[in-house]
């Protein structure tokens, strides 16, 4: 009988490997990068309330507005291409930077169709921006004063690496990750 399980086991073992390798493309790493990548310009995030998200981003982290843009009406070509509903409406979009100089460029759309619920963190496509900080745990306080959702409190990583997360107020999650304080 333990025979038998464990021979069951690893038959459905294999067979989730065979399905696995042959469903993953076929993929070798380049001896040269296929681009080079200075670093990270830029995040975008889609907000319901661009004017709240603004200050959000003012307030808590330092922000300087940008560039602050209107678009006219965008070709059907242009919504196909970036899979936008039909009925969807970029009505503005702004650049924010950070003190250290990166980017969060927020986006505000209109249209019957579109979803304002955030999908779920283990669904496909859903997203996180993380943000280094010097002073995790008391980004964490000051995140936690401001009356902001928290969803873990800060875990330290065996390599001194510390992190947290939290919710914007339209629901969008943000890393906190840094060093962390060497012991007094």
């Amino acid at each position: 009988m333990k025979t038998n399980r464990i021979t069951s086991t690893l038959f459905a073992s294999s067979l989730l490997l065979a399905a696995a390798s042959m469903a993953a493309p076929a993929f070798s790493a380049p001896s040269a990068p296929l681009v080079a990548v200075a670093g990270v310009d830029h995040t975008g995030i889609n907000v319901p309330d661009l004017d709240k998200a603004i200050v959000f981003f003012q307030t808590t982290f330092g922000a300087t507005l940008e560039t602050d843009a209107t678009p006219g009406p965008l070709p059907a070509t242009w919504k196909s291409a970036f899979n936008w509903r039909r009925s969807s409406k970029l009505t503005r979009f702004v650049m924010l930077r950070l003190p250290d100089g990166t980017g969060v460029e927020l986006f505000q759309y209109r249209g019957e169709h579109i979803n304002h619920h955030r999908p779920h963190q283990d669904d496909d496509a859903a997203t996180h921006i993380a943000l280094r900080t010097h002073d995790v745990l008391s980004s964490y306080e000051a995140i936690k004063k401001a009356g902001l959702k928290t969803l873990n409190e800060p875990v330290t990583n065996a390599d001194g690496t510390q992190w947290f997360y939290f919710l914007t107020p339209w629901g969008s999650q943000i890393e906190l990750v840094g060093n962390a304080r060497p012991r007094q």
